[in-house]
Formats: C-alpha cells, sequence, structure tokens
C-alpha cells in the first residue's frame, strides 16, 4: 500500500485544529463534566472535539492509528498505536482549566507519528489564533513566519516555562530555579504553549514533571525543527515513544530549549532517588 504524503497529512492536521478552534471558542467556560484520576479536568467539549478529530482522520486514513487524551469515540476500530507505522496523537483541548475559566490560553495539538517518532506537529493556539506547525526536516512555522529558538542576550532574562503542580521534584527544582540570577518563571497553563513560545523563541526554555505523550508530541517536534532540544528532564532521548506504556499511565518528564540553555539547566535538575 503506497503512503499518503506528509503535505496530505499536514494539510489535513491543520485543517482540524483549527476548525476545532470554532467549536471550543463557543464553549469557553463550560463547567468540567468531571476529574480524572489524576484531578485534571475535562468537560463535554474536550470529548466533542476529539471525536470529531477521530471520524476525521479514520475516514481519511482508516490504516492510520489514534491516540488521544479522551477515550476514543465508539464505533471507531482502528489499529493499536503500537501495531500501525503511523498513529495521530491529539489533545482536544490542551489547557483545559484555561478553558473552563475563560484564562485565553488554550489549544488543539495534533500530532503524526511514523514509527513512533513525530514526523507532523501541530498547535493551534485559539485564544490568539496563532497556528504552529512543523514536519521533519521542513522547519518550523507560526502563521506565515518561520521559527527559531533564541537565547538571551548577556544581561536579560530568561523566561523559563514551569509547571503548575506541586510534586517534590518540581518544586524541589523551582526553588533551585528561584536563587538562579537570571531565570523568570512563566506559567500559562498549557504545555504546549509552552513549546510552541520556546520553539518562536519568546521563552529560552521549559520544563515539566508530569506530562502525557498527547501534551508534548506536537510541541517537541516544533521546538527541534526550530533549532531547540527536548530530552527528558535528565538527559535521556524521548524517542520513539514506547506507545504501549505511555498511554495512558505513565508521566513523561522533559527539558526543552536553545540547546546552551538547555545545557546549562540539564545539570540543576537532580535526578530522583
Amino acid at each position: 500500500m503506497s503512503q499518503p504524503p506528509i503535505a496530505t497529512m499536514l494539510d489535513l492536521a491543520c485543517e482540524l485544529a483549527v476548525g476545532a478552534g470554532k467549536t471550543i471558542r463557543k464553549h469557553v467556560g463550560q463547567r468540567p463534566s468531571h476529574y480524572k484520576a489524576d484531578k485534571s479536568v475535562v468537560t463535554e467539549t474536550d470529548h466533542l472535539v476529539q471525536e470529531q478529530l477521530v471520524r476525521a482522520i479514520h475516514e481519511m486514513f482508516p490504516e492510520h492509528a489514534v491516540l488521544g487524551e479522551e477515550n476514543l469515540p465508539g464505533g471507531v476500530r482502528g489499529p493499536s498505536p503500537s501495531d500501525a507505522r503511523f498513529c495521530w496523537v491529539l489533545d482536544p483541548i490542551d489547557g483545559t482549566r484555561n478553558f473552563v475559566t475563560g484564562f485565553p490560553c488554550y489549544g488543539t495539538c495534533i500530532a503524526v507519528l511514523d514509527r513512533a517518532e513525530p514526523i507532523i506537529g501541530v498547535v493551534a493556539e485559539h485564544a490568539l489564533g496563532d497556528l504552529y506547525r512543523a514536519t521533519r526536516g521542513g522547519g518550523a512555522w507560526c502563521n506565515d513566519r518561520p521559527m527559531q529558538v533564541r537565547a538571551p542576550h548577556p544581561g536579560e532574562d530568561m523566561l523559563v516555562g514551569t509547571p503548575s503542580t506541586k510534586e517534590p521534584l518540581t518544586l524541589q527544582v523551582l526553588d533551585v530555579w528561584l536563587k538562579t540570577k537570571g531565570i523568570v518563571f512563566r506559567n500559562t497553563g498549557s504545555t504546549a504553549a509552552h513549546l510552541a513560545l520556546v520553539a518562536r523563541g519568546s521563552m529560552a526554555a521549559a520544563f515539566s514533571k508530569r506530562c502525557k505523550i498527547w501534551d508534548i508530541a506536537a510541541g517537541m517536534l516544533l521546538v527541534t525543527e526550530a533549532g531547540g532540544v527536548v530530552t527528558s528532564a535528565f538527559g535521556e532521548p524521548l524517542l520513539p515513544f514506547n506507545l504501549a506504556a505511555d498511554h495512558p499511565r505513565n508521566d513523561i518528564p522533559f527539558l526543552c530549549g536553545e540547546p546552551a540553555i538547555h545545557a546549562h539547566l540539564l545539570p540543576t535538575i537532580p535526578r530522583p532517588t
């Protein structure tokens, strides 16, 4: 069977991510339908958008697997993520707490993996109307502008994206960075936004201890195609993803940034004992 050209998959990913925003913006402020076991929130719109995405992908590429943050809709019977060559990884609303409260930072993330490595990454930031996209070997773009990671100039503050979680390792890392001259914390409440902002040079780095594959699969391609580095929080490679292990249980700690900044911050993160 011939494989679909990357341009066709990219066009679909961009169309679906932007289209999701039309649904999402109609329901900003919707109350959570329930809280998950990890205390994250989910709304009916999360499920509605994911169903729209999954059905459109399955209709066009029924031989591709789909891995989403929410449960897949009934009636869709594609291959398992660990068996298919191509796997679409979806986060229908990244920044659901922001969406629920009306805080203007929430988006839709779509990645396409080829043998468990991202070849397409799309993040549609709906509140600002920015569309971030990247293809493996093809560079990274925000709307019509190419992106490049950036280190701060001498004497300039280093903006670092940080998570909201209060788990012990994160608090330990933030305590070290709080005492480090020049590091200024930023937290938008959206992991995908942090990765996209690193890719466009607006942040120097970003760190998180508790992420899932759908939080980072699209954004990490944005960063690497913009010249940055993405590893685990302890320096190990994240690719290829272990799709069987990463869904849905395991957390993926990561550190990303402009290469020199990444190398500077990495030794400050203690390995768990």
